[in-house]
């Protein structure tokens, strides 16, 4: 490609994706090193970390720039791509808009599997499964050192074989074979495995990385003067979210055993844990003073280690068992999946 072409090129990339904005960025994504065997349609260089980054400016409320507009403002400054993983070079970048975490990473794994059994002509089963593995490395440009260095897992089979009767493809299989032609991120994604997966791995590192350090994802509220821009790129990937709610239906204090009206149907999976939540204080209007309800505490977790049905599940009661009695609420962000 002519060098004038290119460089016209990635300046409509980056007009496209970036603009002043009144909120300068806290944390840069730069793209990911791929060591997968994934040879699909997705780059997931950049999809994986810019989905990230799409999760971490919703759950977290933090500014954050996509690894594609790090492509962009890179290109600006070297048209050589093997300064883009120089780690000066891409502080250079990051002092401009005031950045304080750099995000880096290698993906390991990114596998999608379908186990199939029977006579596809006739009847048989299938079975369809997702795991993506990545090593995740985050600078802090400030203290000039390494804030979070770990491997984060995320790993989804759907639930049970599926059954096919006389050749005629499950919702999945369709899913399956159309992957390469849905845009990573979209909504049509989150329908999938994949997509599952992929929220499932976003939520793995917030937890891991909020075990790990205090800095990271707390919203930095100090004003900067340095250039600050909006990242439109993030803007195309929909992550929507609901709050799957039970109770408990037993509970057992000196083991912390309890039993739960969540299953099979709400994708409940051994392993996974959801928190408890107490009645707090009671609500009054400032003005009117008119009650307006009781407000609700965390005060405890549950880690499921049996799916028993549709509707129940066993589990452990992690911390504060004295506090937690029946009847109380369990909670849950999950991906939500549009109809």
């Amino acid at each position: 490609m002519p060098k004038n072409l290119k460089n016209f090129l990635l300046n409509i990339i980056c007009i496209s994706n970036i603009s002043v904005a009144t909120a300068s960025a806290q944390m840069l994504f730069v793209p990911f090193e791929n060591e997968s065997s994934y040879s699909g349609a997705w780059n997931l260089s950049t999809e994986i970390p810019d989905y990230i980054a799409a999760y971490f400016r919703e759950f977290h409320s933090i500014d954050v720039l996509s690894s594609t507009v790090f492509n962009s403002l890179a290109a600006e400054i070297s048209e050589n791509e093997s300064d883009y993983d120089d780690l000066e070079f891409i502080s250079n970048i990051a002092e401009k808009y005031g950045i304080k975490f750099v995000v880096m990473g290698s993906i390991k794994t990114f596998d999608i599997i379908r186990f199939t059994a029977g006579e596809p002509i006739l009847a048989g089963y299938e079975s369809f499964s997702c795991e993506i593995d990545c090593q995740i490395k985050i600078y802090n440009l400030v203290s000039n050192s390494m804030e979070y260095f770990n491997d984060i897992n995320s790993k989804i089979a759907n639930r049970g074989l599926g059954l096919t009767l006389f050749g005629k493809p499950t919702e999945e299989k369709i899913q399956f074979y159309s992957l390469n032609t849905i845009r990573f991120g979209g909504e049509e994604f989150s329908k999938t495995i994949v997509g599952e997966t992929m929220f499932q791995f976003c939520e793995n590192l917030s937890a891991d990385i909020k075990s790990n350090s205090k800095e990271i994802l707390k919203k930095d509220t100090h004003k900067s003067l340095k250039q600050k821009i909006t990242d439109h790129k993030l803007d195309s990937i929909a992550i929507k979210s609901e709050v799957l709610k039970g109770k408990i239906l037993t509970y057992d204090n000196s083991t912390g055993e309890a039993f739960i009206n969540l299953g099979d149907e709400d994708a409940l999976k051994q392993g996974e844990e959801l928190f408890i939540y107490a009645k707090s204080d009671s609500l009054f209007d400032p003005v009117s003073n008119r009650f307006l309800g009781i407000s609700e505490k965390r005060i405890s977790t549950i880690e499921i280690i049996e799916v028993r049905g549709g509707k129940l599940s066993l589990g452990v009661v992690t911390e504060n068992r004295q506090l937690v009695t029946i009847g109380m609420e369990i909670r849950k962000i999950v991906l939500k999946k549009q109809n």
